[in-house]
């Protein structure tokens, strides 16, 4: 029910890996890839999500008939993570009532890099990284190799409890006369078994979903005898990042547009500059200086103001555009594309590259909160493709006269108010108190510009549904979503270098506390890392002998190449407990993997996804927008490295503001310039 400490070391591996498998997995009835108990030794491909329930469980020396939902994600190239959920009874109270096995666990596998496909494949693994209480518990490696329809593994094991599968050698073969049905033969340390594996065919369901199962058909051995099991589950693409290769990396070469080939996969351009219903709120002013520059001037002046009129009916805001010469410069601030301001920033790309005609070049500023974030230098003649990976930098804060442009406008009203709404959810998984309780409610928060940087909110929360364990009398009644304001405040954020911001904060937190904050940070000339501090001090609103300090520094790294990033913070965090925490992501487009292991009065890792809970392209309108949360998470947290595995809903909490830096400003930390 627990996570050993040999996570720590393995969270940093995932970055040594190279290369994607080039070899499909499944999973088997232990919640690892492989065959039906034996490992394989490659890892579930990059990107690759599989969720499956099995009923088989091995407790107290024997195999038995119970329920099993894991799932396994690749989400690193040969990096594997995924958990598992074992159980007999549902709901029984453990304390009061045996429940036999009830159990929270996760694996890892990491595949060697850098050996050839056609050699051998190599790797590595832990099953149930475990603390105390220890039903799975196992490391492994594994050697393979595919022979056309063949698939050869052989491997060596050794778990906590002795005597059952993987304790030794094992090995397994697999013939495939065709993709989506295979036999399956294997020895796992004590077991002889056969059985059958059976896949829909490719392409048959939609967003590339596979519905994959396994069934035993014969066993025998030392602890198995003549029984019978079965797995069956979904595999899919995690996240959407095939609509998203219009996005190149501007820090590596490795483009994932194809130029030319018709094979790759490329946007759907009907996505993108969509009209909005509604007359722009612009005004446009000439410079005075036009007369003197002939009609070759008057026409590129005329262009740039076309081009914001365009812009600003696409539903963009403060948008301003500045002829000088045959070189365009357009502001604009992104309240459209709210799951990834890249997306923005190709839009606006495209729609200058297509009405440009006496400009060359343009350089393409986006802004939020009207601060400007990001420079984006494009060619405007050549292909498409070249309109995101391009000479980028990070420009300063430079208010700017009216005279100064060729064109003001802005759609709606500037302190237009924004609702965004989303679930928010308290659960125990897998718990002494049952598999599977719930709190949820549902959270609005509203914000509002008020003028360059600055941003007043509020966020209401109402609990709409509750397993009885968070009821009043339930032991995880403390931890429940609350019906109540949770937060209201202003913020101030500054710009006082084209690498610095600073965001002063004040108002209501957590519910109960008055205070102030201040987030501050500094990013690296290419944006790839950042480092700053989170500090605020916090009274209780009721009792004044209760008060809070949180003080932390915070360091983040984020790799374009592979669309992930690590954050670690240290210090006291809002509980005022000291330690530190790392936080890792891993981005498939618009979707995201988490992991994070704390490590302060106790220590805690989870694994957990972010979806978005918004289109790809919200609505905008004159006067209010309503829209998702483009980055909803949610996750499950274990306590581990205790004799003890008491279920704990805090540990390391990190106040930030309803609007932090890296989010509003940063693109959640996915801005870089090279």
């Amino acid at each position: 029910m627990s996570i050993k400490h040999r996570l720590r070391p393995l969270l940093a591996m995932p970055f040594l890996a190279v290369s994607p498998s080039l070899l499909a997995a499944d999973i088997a009835f232990p919640g690892y890839s492989g065959y039906l108990n034996v490992p394989s030794a490659t890892a579930l491909p990059h990107g690759q999500a599989d969720v499956q329930f099995s009923d088989q469980g091995y407790m107290r020396g024997r195999y038995g008939h119970y329920k099993n939902v894991s799932g396994g994600f690749g989400v690193f190239p040969k990096v594997e993570v995924g958990g598992r959920v074992a159980w007999n009874r549902t709901q029984t109270n453990c304390f009061r009532v045996g429940c036999d096995i009830r159990d929270l666990s996760a694996n890892i596998k990491l595949q060697a890099p850098l050996i050839p496909e056609e050699w051998f494949s190599l790797a590595a693994g832990v099953q149930d990284l475990g603390g105390e209480a220890n039903f799975f518990d196992a490391t492994y490696i594994v050697a393979g190799r595919s022979l056309g329809p063949v698939d050869l593994s052989a491997g060596y094991g050794d778990p906590d409890i002795e005597g059952r599968y993987l304790d030794g050698a094992f090995g397994a073969i697999q013939y495939s006369p065709v993709e989506w049905a295979g036999v399956i033969a294997e020895h796992d340390a004590q077991d002889a078994r056969a059985g059958l594996r059976l896949n829909s065919p490719k392409g048959l369901l939609p967003f590339g979903a596979q519905v994959k199962s396994k069934v035993l058909l014969w066993n025998e051995g030392d602890s198995e005898s003549d029984r019978r099991f079965f797995s069956v589950g979904i595999s899919i693409p995690f996240g959407n990042e095939a609509s998203k290769t219009h996005l190149k990396s501007v820090a590596s070469d490795k483009l994932q547009v194809a130029r030319g080939d018709e094979t790759a996969p490329v946007a759907d351009v009907s996505d993108f500059g969509a009209a909005r219903e509604g007359s722009p709120n612009e005004s446009y002013q000439p410079r005075k200086d036009t007369e003197k520059h002939g009609n070759t001037e008057e026409k590129r002046i005329e262009e740039a103001a076309g081009i914001g009129a365009a812009l600003v009916g696409e539903g963009y805001e403060h948008v301003r555009v500045r002829s000088e010469g045959k070189v365009l410069t357009v502001r604009w601030e992104n309240n459209l594309y709210n799951r990834d301001e890249r997306d923005s920033i190709y839009d606006v790309a495209r729609l200058v590259q297509s009405r440009a005609e006496t400009h060359e070049t343009a350089r393409l500023v986006l802004t939020n909160q009207r601060i400007p974030v990001i420079r984006h230098t494009v060619p405007l003649s050549g292909d498409e493709a070249a309109l995101y990976a391009t000479e980028t930098d990070f420009p300063e804060w430079q208010p700017q006269t009216d005279q100064d442009w060729d064109f003001e406008g802005s759609y709606g009203w500037d302190h237009k108010p924004r609702l965004t709404l989303r679930p928010n959810l308290s659960t125990g998984v897998a718990t002494e108190y049952g598999v599977w309780d719930y709190s949820l409610a549902v959270n609005a928060s509203l914000s509002a510009s008020l003028w360059p940087g600055a941003l007043a909110s509020a966020s209401y929360n109402a609990e709409v549904a509750r397993s009885e364990d968070f009821d009043e009398d339930g032991v995880f009644y403390d931890s429940r979503q609350r019906t109540d304001f949770i937060e209201a405040e202003v913020q101030q954020t500054l710009k006082p270098h084209p690498q610095v911001y600073t965001s002063f904060h004040g108002g209501r937190y957590a519910l109960d506390y008055n205070g102030g904050l201040n987030e501050s940070l500094w990013l690296s000339p290419n944006g790839r890392h950042t480092l700053g501090w989170i500090v605020g001090r916090f009274q209780h609103k009721k009792f004044e002998d209760i008060s809070r300090t949180q003080t932390l520094a915070r360091y983040s790294y984020f790799n374009p190449d592979y669309n992930a990033d690590v954050t670690v913070y240290g210090g006291r965090f809002f509980a005022e407990d000291q330690g530190f925490r790392v936080d890792s992501r891993f981005w498939f487009g618009d979707y995201a993997i988490t992991l994070s292991y704390k490590d302060t009065d106790a220590q805690f890792v989870s694994l957990g996804w972010t979806i978005p809970l918004t289109p790809t392209r919200d609505a905008n309108f004159r006067y209010g927008q309503i829209k998702g949360d483009a980055d909803w998470n949610y996750s499950v947290q274990t306590r581990v490295n205790e004799d003890r595995n008491d279920v704990s809903f805090g540990g390391a909490q990190v106040l930030e503001s309803a609007h932090p830096i890296r989010e509003r400003h940063l693109n959640r930390g996915r801005l870089t310039s090279h």
